[in-house]
């Protein structure tokens, strides 16, 4: 019989995960973005991190949180790197170079002309990429453990959408499916559920 710290412990899991989840949807009030981000990170990691532990699985946490740090690594080394860029092209356009200052098709010409655009876009790209893999990876897991496809199938739109990022529009659409399929997820398992428990009491 599962005892009671360990259903609570599942109840925590499931909680977290549908605030979590449900969270962005807070995005359309201005100014609060990047707190709202930051939430959904923490929550998720940490109904992952319960699950985890309800299940004795380490991989459940341990690949969303993988995923999680290579997307924010590769952001910021990305960002620098877009930074830098951007940096270059203000310096050259603002060194009498032959450009009007006040010219932003001439300032995005050679923002999108330096090579280190294309790097720093590309470092991004390929962070959200190997991010979101490892993330199918964690929900992949939970899929077995919980018995609920749903999150298998969430995480397989994530990682296709960020591969899709390369066609913006496809991408994002993708994307924003598998978030959808997530909310059902999260809203199909129950605490009670205990028909992939039973191999692990």
């Amino acid at each position: 019989m599962i005892n009671k710290k360990r259903e609570v412990m599942k109840k925590q899991a499931i909680t977290l995960g549908r605030i979590g989840i449900l969270l962005p949807i807070a995005t359309i009030i201005p100014f609060i973005n990047f707190f709202v981000g930051i939430a959904v990170i923490v929550l998720l990691l940490m109904s992952h991190y319960y699950f985890s532990k309800f299940y004795n699985n380490p991989a459940v946490f341990k690949n969303a949180l993988t995923g999680f740090i290579i997307q924010v690594a590769v952001g910021l080394v990305g960002s620098l790197i877009l930074g830098l860029a951007i940096g270059t092209a203000a310096i050259g356009l603002s060194s009498g170079s032959g450009f009007d200052p006040g010219n932003i098709q001439n300032l995005r010409g050679l923002i999108f002309e330096n090579s280190a655009t294309i790097i720093g876009g590309l470092v991004v790209l390929a962070g959200v990429i190997i991010g979101y893999y490892f993330f199918w990876k964690a929900l992949k897991l939970l899929a077995e453990k919980t018995g609920v496809k749903y999150f298998k199938t969430a995480g397989l739109l994530y990682f296709i959408g960020a591969i899709g990022i390369v066609l913006f529009f496809i991408g994002a659409v993708v994307m924003f499916i598998g978030w959808v399929v997530h909310i059902i997820a999260y809203f199909t398992v129950q605490p009670d559920e205990i028909g992939s428990e039973k191999a692990e009491i």
